[in-house]
Parts: C-alpha cells; sequence; structure tokens
C-alpha cells in the first residue's frame, strides 16, 4: 500500500503535455516474475520490482545513466502522454525504470509496460520503439539521427567481463564486470539493418551521394567513435538534394 501511495503521490504532482494525459493507474496484480526480477505488485502501465538477491559480486550497473537523477517524457501510442521524474534506462531488460522512493534506495523502482509508449526523451536523448528481429516488436533504440532518406540509431546491451583469476590459488584477484556496450542501426523506409560504422562503410551507405560525402569527410575532424560526429554525416547526407 505504501509504495501505491508514493507512486500515485509522485504521478500526480507531474507536469502533462497533452490535452489528453493520462496518469499511470495503480491497480494491482498477483504476484510473478517479470523479467527475472520478482514482482510484488502491478498495473496495466506497469509493475512494482524487486531485485532478486544475487550470490556472485558484480562491479557495475546495468543502467545506462549514472543516477536517477532524470527526468522522462513519456510519449503513448495514443495521443497521452505524461512527465516522470527519477527514470533510469535498464540495459539488461531493455526497459524504463522510475525510482519512486525518497532517498533514491532500489526498494521502490517500478518498471513500465513497453506495449504502450512510442517513445522516451530523456534529457537530450531520445528512445524511439522498434521492430528487431530475434529481440522483439518493443525494443527501444536511441535515434541518434532521423532523417528522410535514412535514420541512424542506436541499440544498448550488457555483457559481463570475467574478472581476472590468480593462476595460483585459481580465486578471483578481481569481481566480474558488467560492461554496456552498444551497436548501430540504419533505418531505410521502416527497415532495419546493423551496421559497422566505419568510412568504407559510411560510403556504400551514401553511395547516390558519394563524392559529396568524401568532400564532408575531408573538410570537417570526424571521428566514427562520436555520437555528435557521425549525426553531422546523416544530418549532411540528409540534407543534400
Amino acid at each position: 500500500m505504501k509504495k501505491i501511495f508514493l507512486l500515485v503521490t509522485a504521478f500526480t504532482t507531474l507536469y502533462t503535455f497533452s490535452q489528453n494525459s493520462k496518469i499511470i493507474g495503480s491497480g494491482t496484480s498477483a504476484s510473478n516474475m517479470y523479467g527475472g526480477v520478482q514482482v510484488t505488485a502491478g498495473s496495466n502501465n506497469g509493475v512494482w520490482i524487486k531485485s532478486s538477491a544475487s550470490k556472485s559480486k558484480v562491479e557495475g550497473s546495468y543502467y545506462l545513466f549514472n543516477n536517477w537523477v532524470n527526468n522522462a517524457s513519456f510519449y503513448l501510442l495514443g495521443n497521452e502522454g505524461y512527465k516522470v521524474p527519477q527514470v533510469n534506462f535498464n540495459v539488461r531488460f531493455n526497459r524504463f525504470e522510475a525510482n519512486m522512493s525518497k532517498n533514491m534506495a532500489v526498494d521502490s523502482i517500478f518498471a513500465f509496460n513497453s506495449q504502450s509508449i512510442k517513445k522516451v526523451v530523456i534529457g537530450d536523448k531520445e528512445f524511439v520503439k522498434k521492430q528487431i528481429e530475434g529481440k522483439g516488436s518493443n525494443y527501444f533504440l536511441e535515434m541518434i539521427q532521423e532523417g528522410d532518406k535514412v535514420s541512424l540509431l542506436k541499440s544498448y546491451n550488457t555483457v559481463i567481463n570475467p574478472g581476472t583469476i590468480n593462476p595460483m590459488t585459481q580465486k578471483k584477484m578481481q569481481a566480474d564486470k558488467i560492461d554496456i556496450q552498444s551497436s548501430y542501426y540504419i533505418d531505410r523506409g521502416g527497415n532495419l539493418e546493423e551496421v559497422k560504422l566505419k568510412k568504407s562503410t559510411v560510403l556504400k551507405l551514401m553511395a547516390d551521394k558519394k563524392q559529396e560525402i568524401k568532400s564532408f569527410l575531408s573538410d570537417n575532424k570526424i571521428s566514427f567513435k562520436v555520437d555528435a560526429d557521425i549525426k553531422k554525416i546523416f544530418n549532411y547526407y540528409n540534407s543534400i538534394i
């Protein structure tokens, strides 16, 4: 009951940005497993989650952002929308979660139901839902640059890097560590394709304007490891008539 009260209190104070905005409900449902964690309560818009105790010690975090001080704008499939404080993106389960506790503890985490969400904006990052083969139809990717010809999106995933083991004692000298990795997709007319971003790939991708892109790369210091630089290339390509 305390968690439900916190949810209602938090959302009733949010600034809505649609005339037909709807605030998340507070109905409850029977406990079950959701994304590998224990559900304690839920609603049609998401579920309360409680992290399962882990026997192994792993360093790092499955969350994209370093803290929970992020305000997020949620856009639903209809005309509804709402703004929610203290939101983070759980890369492991590809879902958005809100920390409803006053002291930022992890005992009041609400996981949003991805099926009803169209896109989410956190700061300068915009996440859109796409259908990815092998990952389902409710998979969120970050939109790096959206264009009429081609759009560039970024996918996040996590891996566990094993800690160093002492060859003599066979005991770990370092703990396993969570590593957040990324990959890129291009979207042409709704068709998604995973790509390795490098000069040769970009020139092939933009072959119809190859000379213009070559000149652009020559005139600008572009790093294919920096999203802001990659965005410039796609923005320029989409602007060429």
